[in-house]
């Protein structure tokens, strides 16, 4: 059970007055539920605030929430992986910030979407970025506006770039875009898929309450056989495909299909990012880890002109010929 010392001091108030923490962190208490042994059902308490409800959820829970939880493993036997436990609390925290889910939820991205845009430096078109990269707040902005550098700099373009974000998560780099098309950007359609449809369906609910960001999201596997149609009704070609943070999450055996596929749905350039791990971290869900050698030998098996560059990470970039570029089509394959 996940409270919330902000919505829920009452209940807060009552525990703290029965029994001590089992252990605490900055930011959380470990509280045992029942006062008879086994002690085995829990309360987390947080004491984040509602304008620190954002991404950076994810770095306190890492950093904090994992090793307290751990440190009481012998207690707790939740059949949850590491990756689990950090996805069921990111969102056990949002949700108890209010009765509504989706409020709580819109929240979040708005939090995110505002903390993200300043740290990359990105809330005024001549911004500097503010150089923030110990949390995920700021290594995502360094991150998304590098990407957007790239987009940029797409060679070939006699239009504003078609933009799609493959494994988008929440979406947060094409919502990201969208807010820097509203100030002036040259971009065209904007669009993110992931495997996950509850992830999308929280992008789609804020899309719904600011459609003045014009993002479409989808839900698609990167590995079916048939791309095309998976991501339909989304358009089966854009100008630029972005994978960032997508690679290590999947088998080696998957890794190339998966870039293979990118490339179908890439009509001018294909940009990758990776972490640069010694080992996979367990943590995020990764299961391998990539150095330049292998991005550039995964960039070899496609059909076009490969550069790599490290920045935060590993980043494959792969263009197309103008002799092999296929136009983008304006209609999804049905």
């Amino acid at each position: 059970m996940m409270l919330s010392r902000h919505r829920h001091a009452l209940l807060v108030e009552g525990l703290e007055q029965r029994a001590a923490p089992l252990g605490a962190s900055a930011r959380f208490q470990l509280y045992a539920l029942n006062s008879t042994p086994p002690a085995d059902e829990f309360v987390i308490v947080h004491d984040f605030q509602p304008n620190e409800i954002d991404n950076n959820l994810g770095h306190h829970v890492v950093t904090e929430l994992l090793p307290l939880l751990t440190a009481h493993r012998h207690r707790i036997d939740s059949g949850y992986s590491e990756q689990d436990l950090f996805e069921r609390s990111v969102g056990d925290i949002v949700r108890s910030m209010t009765g509504n889910e989706g409020s709580a939820w819109r929240l979040f991205y708005t939090n995110t979407l505002n903390a993200t845009q300043a740290s990359a430096g990105l809330t005024e078109p001549s911004g500097a970025a503010n150089g923030r990269t110990n949390d995920f707040i700021g290594l995502f902005g360094a991150i998304y506006r590098h990407a957007l550098e790239l987009v940029r700099a797409t060679p070939v373009l006699t239009s504003p770039p078609t933009v799609l974000d493959v494994a988008t998560c929440f979406g947060f780099f094409p919502l990201l875009l969208a807010r820097v098309r509203a100030s002036g950007e040259a971009l065209g359609e904007i669009a993110g898929c992931d495997l996950n449809p509850a992830l999308m369906a929280f992008a789609n609910d804020f899309v719904a309450h600011n459609p003045a960001l014009a993002v479409r999201f989808g839900v698609a596997n990167i590995l079916a056989s048939d791309i095309e149609r998976e991501l339909a009704p989304l358009p089966a070609r854009f100008d630029v495909v972005t994978a960032l943070h997508l690679l290590e999450h999947l088998d080696a055996g998957q890794t190339e299909a998966a870039l293979a596929n990118l490339w179908r749905l890439t009509a001018r350039r294909l940009i990758v990012a990776v972490p640069l791990e010694a080992e996979p971290d367990s943590r995020y869900g990764h299961r391998q880890v990539f150095d330049r050698n292998r991005l550039l030998a995964l960039g070899r098996t496609l059909a076009g002109r490969s550069a790599y560059l490290e920045y935060h990470g590993g980043w494959l970039v792969v263009d197309r010929s103008r002799l092999e570029t296929r136009p983008a089509l304006s209609q999804p394959i049905v």
